[in-house]
């Protein structure tokens, strides 16, 4: 019994070993998937997935933490994910990502996009190393569920595939003085919202041979069968009006309620009106280190980006497009499409870095400007400085169904794709309904809600999946400055002079060009201090041989333009892949040291000391 007793504590022991050692360089072996299971293949309503984040946050204390950073307008909080490896700093002092989630109602597959890239880090991050490194040194803000009050009503509630879009605000829609007074309404109670037809000799309507939908008689049609006329979407007609679900919930569109370039006409009321708009921005105001968002959208399978301004009076980038394909290696580079200003071209650099990565990570995706008007997206880089860019999701079964690949897809590519995969799970079957105002009536022939705009709960795996993938690239690609080379030069007698070179081999600046402009960025510093002598200051606003002014005209050098002159402290900012070279001149006894410290906001912080040694 003893013998069997220390036995299995022997093997306890062996498996409480193995549990702590779980970095794993085997792609076919599971990454921490099973630590905290999720079924994907399904729409979550607002308590739900609320519960799912914050048993994340219990999950995994060390690397979430979950707050509400305000409410909706019927009272839901607004909860805002931060995740990032809390024992390597706080995550304010990292380079950060925000993404959020269905900022328009129906949007849903948004919410599932952004609660599978917190899920990715999280579970991954005792097993991946290249999760375990971005979040040791980066922080992401996931608000999974922006739009709360629309997004749940979605889910939970018949609804057609285009409403809730707004946020709820009474609103009187159809200018009858009475406020939402007539919604959608599931007339025959199976869960769905179709459209209402009668019997009628001289409709214009008959059903399919499939008996699955309702198609206009064409003129030269002598049909004899059963005619319909159609009533209308499905509903009552509760003032009377004979319209129905014409005044429905919602209000005014959340992604025109912004500040930048509001326009009256479509944000209808004044900027930041709903407090779900407030709230967002008021948060990423005190974020100063995010450098990139992600908003998820649907319909139309694009990675929309917002513009730098665009060039004044000529010059500028040159006018480019996505190029045509004239082979496989170019088919996912991506150019802007108008000249940008010359204060900002870097970061029309790294829009064309960025979009073209995700032209290839998502595949069958096209890229697009945004529209302004009070956009997140637009706000987003205009008034915070961070790139950003908005994802519409889906496209209907296009690339599904699209069998010969003309970009469209036909009744038949549609019924096939319908039949064949979905197992004919996609109509409301038309059928006969008793309704209390139109007597005998049809209801039916269109698709089910989770078809057009949202898709199907078995494909929202994939496209999470692929979402997230775009994401962890960002992340991955957020500045990380290091010292690299450096040469040590004696000019002479005690003085010597050093180049060093600051790295920053990711594809994001510490600083886009807009913060710059906006003066939203902490710059990067260099401190030097010598363990003895002294380091001699750049003259300030000395021209271009500004250092070697203060150097004795028998040690002065040719002056290069390839690096910058620095003295006991300096400044600057470290573009995207980008090697930047500075210049210490210092007086000194050999074998002294110089030591530099490096501190960036977003990009780290490194140390190097160098000896006073050389020809």
């Amino acid at each position: 019994m003893k013998q069997y007793i220390f036995s299995l504590l022997l093997l306890l022991l062996t498996l409480g070993a193995a549990a702590q050692s779980k970095k794993q360089a085997n792609i076919g072996r599971p990454h921490g998937e099973t630590d905290f299971v999720i079924n994907w293949k399904q729409y979550y309503t607002y308590d739900e997935w609320v519960k799912i984040i914050l048993d994340m946050q219990k999950k995994y204390p060390n690397l979430c933490t979950v707050e509400s950073i305000g409410k909706s307008r019927m009272g839901r909080d607004l909860y805002v994910m931060t995740i990032t490896a809390k024992n390597t700093g706080k995550d304010t002092d990292k380079p950060a990502v925000w993404v959020d989630g269905a900022i328009h109602g129906n949007e849903v597959n948004g919410i599932t996009c952004s609660l599978y890239s917190a899920w990715y880090l999280l579970t991954r991050y005792d097993y991946d190393t290249r999760i375990y490194d971005m979040l040791n040194r980066a922080t992401v803000y996931i608000m999974p569920g922006f739009n709360v009050d629309g997004n749940d009503s979605y889910v939970r509630f018949p609804n057609t595939e285009n409403n809730p879009r707004e946020p709820f605000r009474p609103t009187d829609d159809d200018k009858d003085g009475l406020y939402d007074e007539d919604m959608t309404e599931d007339v025959d109670g199976d869960g769905e919202l179709s459209v209402m037809y009668a019997e009628d000799a001289s409709g214009e309507y008959r059903l399919s041979k499939d008996g699955q939908r309702f198609i206009r008689i064409a003129a030269d049609d002598w049909w004899e069968g059963t005619r319909f006329r159609r009533i209308g979407n499905e509903g009552y007609d509760n003032d009377g009006d004979f319209a129905m679900a014409e005044d429905d919930l919602g209000g005014i569109d959340p992604n025109r309620n912004f500040p930048w370039d509001f326009d009256k006409v479509n944000g209808k009321t004044y900027p930041l009106s709903e407090p779900e708009m407030r709230a967002v921005l008021d948060f990423q105001l005190t974020k100063k280190n995010i450098l990139v968002s992600f908003n998820y959208h649907n319909i139309g399978r694009l990675i929309m980006y917002a513009m730098p301004p665009e060039a004044k009076r000529g010059g500028g980038q040159p006018r480019g497009m996505r190029e045509p394909v004239s082979s496989e290696k170019d088919i996912y580079k991506f150019t802007m499409p108008r000249r940008v200003d010359a204060e900002y071209q870097h970061d029309a650099e790294v829009l064309n870095k960025t979009v073209s990565a995700g032209l290839y990570i998502l595949k069958t995706y096209t890229p697009e400007p945004g529209n302004e008007d009070g956009e997140h997206l637009d706000n987003t880089y205009r008034m915070l400085g961070a790139y950003s860019f908005l994802i519409e999701l889906w496209s209907a079964p296009t690339p599904y169904a699209d069998t010969n690949q003309d970009g469209y897809v036909s009744d038949d590519e549609f019924d096939k794709w319908v039949k064949l995969d979905l197992g004919g799970d996609a109509w409301v079957t038309p059928h006969k309904v008793k309704h209390p105002q139109f007597g005998d009536i049809w209801i039916g022939g269109t698709s089910k809600k989770h078809i057009g705009r949202t898709p199907p709960p078995r494909y929202m795996e994939d496209e999470a999946e692929k979402q997230c993938q775009y994401v962890m690239y960002c992340i991955e690609q957020l500045p990380k400055l290091s010292f690299g080379n450096y040469t040590v030069k004696k000019l002479g007698g005690d003085l010597y002079e050093v180049e060093v070179e600051v790295v920053n081999d990711k594809m994001f600046p510490t600083a886009s060009d807009r913060s710059i402009q906006l003066k939203r960025y902490t710059p990067d510093k260099i401190t030097a201090k010598l363990s003895s002598g002294s380091i001699i200051t750049p003259v300030k606003n000395g021209g271009a041989d500004e250092q070697q002014s203060a150097i004795p005209a028998y040690y002065r050098t040719g002056y290069r333009k390839d690096a910058t002159a620095a003295g006991e402290t300096v400044e600057f900012r470290a573009k995207g892949n980008s090697t930047q070279t500075f210049r210490y001149t210092v007086l000194s006894k050999d074998n002294a040291t110089l030591n530099l410290s490096l501190a960036s906001a977003t990009g780290g912080k490194a140390d190097i000391q160098i000896k006073l040694s050389g020809k």
